[in-house]
């Protein structure tokens, strides 16, 4: 067994935790390694006094008296027990070492789908770094026709499919290569718009008939049709968003955002609207913390509403005149927030370290023609 190479080790300690943990076990199977050589020298010590060493050479005096054999003995033991204690203490630099193995978290990888509406298909990039999306592949399935909005669950991916009238459902076990598993309609969807999840409930917005179909998704690939509700006040419903138990829906004919409490959700109440004035043509829906963030499309910007009280939105500001043109999607990962710049064919990315003043940070666009819905999909971490 060969040594470890040492990392340069300076008085500002330059060596980082994971650098030190291989280099702890490495000093572990070393002291075992020695340890083992010392036990197999006290073992041939015994043979050889016992005469069943075969070393060719000869004890003297030939006969060895039991005393003398309870001496040698009596230093084995003395030499067991010190490898004993230090067998302990290699049990407990082990343990130590596992512990701080268990602080050492792997970097996720994410991945962001968007909605290529002109093309019918889902791009997929690849944002490790939030800021340098890369293109790392793009899918259709053979069944996308107008794709517009998502919801992930596991690695079930919904693909709200604007023109077939259908939900399309795909397995991401391997996020850049989507295997499509079938697809669910209902007989209730007309023109599917936007997808949400809250446990095993997903809510299609169904905006030509302007009401929220209610999905039983206990097993992912095989949704049920429980119900659906309008409140009376639905008029083009275009985004969703869920926070506890209050779901927002994009009310986009009626330029309002929709309260529902979803205590059973399986039967939403309509709580009261918000945004009149403010919001011209509502879609996409985000929220981070107590951040709402509500895509304004008719007056290109993003709204934003504190939701400390999930009931009571109060609206803080706007942000993204100039740089956006036809905001229609929305989606969040850690500080960044990616906004589906439809009229312009890209993506804008803004840095939402302080929720409400997001600073633009970039813009991308690799093959996407108006994109509209956007889902982010985490994998390790």
């Amino acid at each position: 067994m060969s040594f470890p190479n040492i990392p340069n080790i300076t008085p500002t300690i330059s060596v980082t935790t994971a650098q030190t943990i291989p280099l702890l076990l490495s000093s572990i199977a070393l002291e075992e390694l020695a340890l083992a050589h010392i036990m197999n020298a006290e073992a041939e010590k015994l043979q050889f006094v016992l005469g069943t060493l075969p070393t060719g050479t000869a004890l003297s005096p030939a006969v060895v008296s039991l005393a003398e054999l309870l001496a040698v003995d009596s230093s084995v033991q003395r030499t067991l027990r010190d490898v004993i204690k230090k067998e302990m203490l290699l049990e407990f630099k082990f343990e130590n070492t596992l512990d701080l193995l268990a602080t050492i978290s792997t970097s996720p990888t994410a991945f962001l789908y968007v909605a290529n509406f002109n093309e019918s298909t889902v791009e997929i990039y690849d944002i490790t770094n939030p800021t340098d999306p890369v293109l790392v592949g793009q899918f259709n399935g053979g069944n996308l026709n107008g794709p517009v909005g998502f919801a992930i669950t596991g690695t079930t991916l919904y693909v709200a499919n604007l023109f077939d009238d259908t939900v399309e459902i795909y397995n991401i076990s391997t996020p850049t290569a989507p295997v499509r598993v079938g697809q669910f309609n209902g007989g209730n969807l007309n023109g599917p718009r936007a997808l949400v999840i809250t446990g095993t409930t997903l809510y299609v917005a169904n905006e030509i008939d302007d009401t929220v179909e209610i999905y039983n998704i206990s097993t992912p690939t095989a949704p049920v049709r429980v119900g659906q509700f309008n409140g009376g006040n639905l008029h083009f419903p275009a985004g969703l968003a869920i926070i506890g138990t209050t779901l927002y829906v994009a009310n986009n004919a009626d330029n309002t955002v929709e309260i529902y409490d979803i205590t059973n959700p399986t039967a939403p109440v309509r709580v009261t609207e918000f945004g009149t004035g403010d919001l011209h043509g509502p879609t996409a829906l985000a929220i981070t913390g107590t951040t709402l963030y509500v895509a304004n499309t008719a007056d290109d910007t993003v709204e934003i509403y504190n939701i400390s009280t999930p009931t009571a939105p109060v609206r803080v500001t706007e942000f993204g005149t100039g740089d956006l043109h036809g905001p229609e999607g929305l989606a969040i990962i850690g500080t960044t927030l990616y906004v589906a710049n439809s009229n312009d064919s890209t993506i804008e990315i803004y840095d939402i370290t302080n929720p409400t003043a997001p600073i633009r940070a970039g813009e991308f666009n690799t093959d996407v023609i108006q994109p509209i819905g956007l889902a982010i999909f985490t994998v390790g971490g």
